[in-house]
């Protein structure tokens, strides 16, 4: 398998053989840096006291899902992939929309630990309609 000089390979171990890869008890799958920045926030948001495992599938792109232990239901999965006619890659929010550069792993635990904390957790002044003091 090619790995690409611009962006590092990483090696994950996995329970099956990818397509393209040896059989045995547990092949070696290479893949691209963006399991490199995946696996940087998945450090992150653990030392932040969240769950969160890089998942890799047959067909599609590998992502991080992100779960809140306190509050199981409040639950997110971030890619990480380059912004349209772009090199730079940034980490997206499961609704497709840009969260944060990958060169900046606390500012998107950040925003990921706030979206993940239970509304009763969070501060009055947050929880008040917008233009109501």
């Amino acid at each position: 398998m090619q790995t690409s000089t611009q962006e590092p390979a990483v090696q994950e171990r996995t329970g099956a053989a990818a397509p393209g890869t040896a059989e045995g008890g547990g092949a070696q799958v290479v893949s691209d840096g963006r399991v490199g920045h995946l696996r940087a926030l998945e450090r992150e948001l653990g030392a932040r006291g969240l769950v969160a495992r890089v998942v890799r599938t047959r067909s599609g792109p590998a992502f991080l899902r992100v779960v809140n232990p306190a509050a199981a239901s409040l639950a997110e999965d971030v890619t990480c992939a380059p912004a349209p006619g772009s090199r730079e890659h940034y980490f997206w929010w499961s609704w497709g929309e840009r969260m944060h550069r990958v060169d900046d792993v606390d500012g998107a635990a950040v925003k990921l630990a706030h979206v993940l904390q239970p509304l009763d957790q969070r501060p009055a002044r947050e929880m008040r309609p917008a233009g109501r003091p």
